[in-house]
């Protein structure tokens, strides 16, 4: 009975070593390949560090800070300083002619007259009549003088003098009014005027544009960008401007903003314009609404944009011994806008770093760099 219950306690002793063999044996086969993955490893690092670490090539530039101005652009419309459209005051048929149009005409010159022989022959009859009432005007005088005459007497005759006079000058300006003269040196628009044409008061016979080398630039801007006052200037351009925009001083503004468009017209002076700019024309006009300072000009190259924002790469000195004499450094930038063909950082540089740019899409945060005057040869 002993010997069979001794039997039972001994087999799972048994069974309790081949598991703690069957473990070790697992453990040693573990660290063995343990031991054989660390040393690929190791074999691969040291294989990998054999190459030179990876290096780009790029242009830089030295990030210097500068003023922005900045600008809002809109239409302006040149006007002649001298400019009126002449037309006539009353009905009449023209006697003469005295411009062709599209000529230049001086001061005082006759461009137009309009049929007057009735009101100069009745202008001829009451200067005859102011003659002989003149004459009576005087003989009264004398006889009142005398007391021959009395004081009504003389006032009758001064009255018919005074009236006399009145009718000749009215007639003078209906005279007038049928000569049409120019009122200064002018360039004149085209016309169909014909000699004997019977015209209607108040038909147009020429456009004047003064000689004057000067034009009025009109243009409006939007209230929030009332910060214009005489004496500043604007930029004017256009496709006639080969040699690039002018430059125009504001001489005055409208007294409201226009309640349509919430506006305030402007006026500026553009003096001596070239010849191939005519009034009426449109031209562009870009007014300064601001000026900002420590603004940094970066191509377009060296920024790189992305949904979360801007970054650029700063190139620092790399560490002795490094391959290449930079490493980057990503570093996020704060842009304010687009002048011309540069971006503006704002935010984010400092004056004297060195910055990527062409060939900055290549870098990635840490990697050495080699800076070259010229940009790098596409792979082929």
């Amino acid at each position: 009975m002993a010997d069979a219950i001794g039997a039972r306690h001994a087999k799972p002793r048994a069974s309790g070593k081949r598991w703690l063999w069957l473990l070790l044996a697992c453990a040693l086969v573990v660290a063995v390949l343990g031991g054989l993955k660390f040393m690929q490893v190791q074999q691969a690092i040291a294989f990998a560090n054999s190459f030179p670490e990876r290096s780009e090539s790029v242009t830089a530039l030295t990030a210097q800070p500068g003023e922005w101005r900045q600008t809002y652009r809109t239409i302006g419309e040149l006007r002649a300083t001298q400019n009126l459209e002449l037309r006539t005051e009353v009905d009449g048929k023209i006697s003469q002619l005295g411009f062709v149009g599209g000529d230049r005409v001086k001061q005082g010159q006759l461009l137009l007259q309009l049929d007057s022989s009735e009101e100069e022959a009745q202008l001829n009859a009451t200067r005859a009549q102011l003659k002989l009432a003149e004459l009576e005007l005087k003989r009264r005088a004398e006889l009142l003088a005398k007391s021959l005459v009395s004081k009504n007497d003389y006032d009758i005759a001064m009255a018919n003098r005074d009236v006399l006079l009145a009718n000749a000058a009215a007639l003078s300006a209906a005279i007038a009014k049928k000569t049409l003269q120019a009122p200064f040196d002018a360039s004149t628009s085209l016309h169909t005027l014909e000699v004997g044409q019977f015209l209607a008061a108040n038909t147009v016979i020429s456009t004047l544009t003064g000689e004057a080398r000067e034009y009025w630039v009109d243009f409006k801007l939007p209230q929030d960008k009332l910060n214009l006052a005489p004496g500043d200037t604007v930029l004017v351009s256009g496709r006639a401007l080969q040699g690039g925009p002018l430059t125009a001083k504001v001489i005055s503004a409208d007294a409201r903003v226009a309640a349509d468009s919430r506006s305030l017209g402007y006026r500026a002076l553009l003096a001596d314009p070239p010849p191939a700019l005519k009034a009426g024309s449109v031209v562009d006009v870009e007014v300064v609404t601001g000026v900002k300072s420590g603004v940094f000009r970066l191509p377009a190259s060296a920024v790189r944009k992305t949904n979360f924002g801007a970054s650029v790469y700063v190139l620092n000195d790399a560490e002795a011994g490094a391959a290449a004499p930079y490493r980057a450094t990503r570093r996020e930038v704060v842009v304010g806008g687009v002048d011309g063909s540069d971006i503006l950082v704002l935010g984010g540089l400092q004056a004297g770093e060195r910055v990527a740019a062409i060939g900055a899409f290549k870098l990635q945060d840490g990697i050495l760099v080699h800076v070259v005057d010229q940009p790098p040869e596409p792979e082929q």
